[in-house]
């Protein structure tokens, strides 16, 4: 009651300061947007639509009448509110692009051309430190780019060339890794693997964080599975294409467990899901069959350029189509380029679901039925495969643990 008397005083409060600005060509906007369930953050939201540039100008302000962001669309919803981070498809920046915190510190300062950022970019941390100086071309990471800690230590300088890393450097990253029940009764029997790919805000140096959520949010909830499934871990900044660890992951895991190297699934959501479309490309001939969950795709060529080495990969997509962190059209272009192409492509579109689509996802039971259903194999061998596979069934579920290695 209290928190809910306190958020009602505070869009009072903003109205009547609104209605005292002179600002007669300006229209006023209160956003009232949910962060958690006990806390809401109220923002002001000022457009202005100028005429000669044929652009929106926009800017909004925290409860406290600091600025939070200042920018120009050519188009523009004024019931969505955004990041710097994403693209979205109903606002569409055009021109410089800047966000503050909300102690006056600025967050943000880089330039867009038609939704994507174009030119240098900054970024710093809420405690002043500058976080990353990138460059940009049409959306895609092109030429230098250097990220530093939050303490301002320099963490990485790499060079980018239409979103691939000139020199990615070899690397090996820490990981959680489940066992299945049963596993160390049978040493004879080789077990499926999953690799399960995080999304953004999972990366850094802390394995607890892959518990959050996915599939191992589910290994915490004491579920069982059927396969060993195994969580690498994205250092800060960077994304699953920008460094070599994959080889290096993959001959740990496979050497380290025993694993059926006919049934490997890859899947992930969000930044994840943009690194199963990835590795997929990249390697083919290692996985069964893929799930990616509302991945970004258009951050570099070579997702795209490759997009035929999945004409025979067994994928399942899934977007939400509220998503406004990365916009469904993300997907649907991928899977528009396999259809036809592609006999074993599945695509499930949420009308209602926004960036949280794992949350349907990976708590059910569909998505591990339809792994279990398909092994790797050579065009050759399709129709043995198939055989195979329609005579056997899947292993037996039983309760398993979870350990961290690396």
């Amino acid at each position: 009651m209290r928190h809910a008397k306190k958020q009602a005083f505070l869009l009072i409060a903003l109205l009547v300061i609104s209605a005292l600005l002179p600002a007669q060509d300006d229209e006023i906007f209160i956003l009232p947007l949910t962060v958690s369930k006990d806390k809401t953050i109220v923002y002001k939201r000022v457009i202005r639509f100028v005429k000669d540039r044929n652009r929106w100008h926009v800017r909004d302000y925290f409860e406290n009448g600091q600025m939070q962001m200042e920018a120009f669309y050519s188009s523009f919803n004024r019931n969505v509110k955004e990041e710097y981070q994403c693209n979205y498809r109903s606002n569409t920046k055009e021109g410089e692009y800047r966000q503050w915190y909300a102690n006056g510190r600025l967050e943000f300062s880089g330039n867009y051309e038609e939704g994507l950022r174009n030119g240098p970019s900054t970024s710093w941390y809420e405690n002043g430190f500058k976080e990353a100086e990138e460059n940009w071309l049409h959306g895609q990471l092109h030429g230098a780019v250097k990220y530093w800690t939050e303490q301002g230590e320099l963490q990485f300088a790499l060079e980018f060339d239409h979103g691939m890393n000139r020199n990615p450097m070899e690397a090996h990253y820490r990981y959680l890794a489940y066992l299945p029940k049963g596993y160390a009764d049978g040493p004879g029997k080789k077990w499926p693997l999953i690799i399960s790919l995080h999304g953004g805000s999972r990366r850094g140096s802390d394995l607890k964080k892959l518990y959050a959520d996915g599939i191992f949010d589910q290994v915490y909830r004491g579920r069982d599975f059927p396969f060993v499934i195994a969580a690498p871990q994205c250092p800060e900044h960077i994304r699953w294409s920008t460094e070599n660890w994959f080889e290096n992951f993959f001959r740990e895991v496979t050497g380290k467990y025993r694993i059926d190297l006919d049934r490997v699934y890859l899947t992930g959501n969000s930044l994840g899901g943009s690194g199963t479309w990835y590795l997929a490309v990249k390697y083919p001939e290692k996985f069964a069959a893929i799930a990616p969950l509302c991945g970004f795709t258009r951050h570099m060529d070579y997702i795209e350029n490759n997009i035929a080495r999945l004409s025979g990969m067994p994928i399942w997509a899934f977007h939400g189509k509220m998503d406004i962190v990365v916009p469904f059209e993300e997907t649907e272009k991928m899977v528009g380029k396999l259809e036809g192409k592609n006999k074993d492509l599945r695509f499930t579109i949420e009308p209602a679901a926004g960036h949280g689509i794992h949350w349907q996802v990976y708590p059910g039971q569909e998505l591990y039925d339809w792994f279990l259903k398909h092994c790797r194999r050579s065009k050759d061998e399709s129709d043995r495969m198939h055989e195979i596979r329609a005579a056997g069934g899947p292993p037996a579920q039983g309760r398993g643990k979870a350990r961290s290695q690396g």
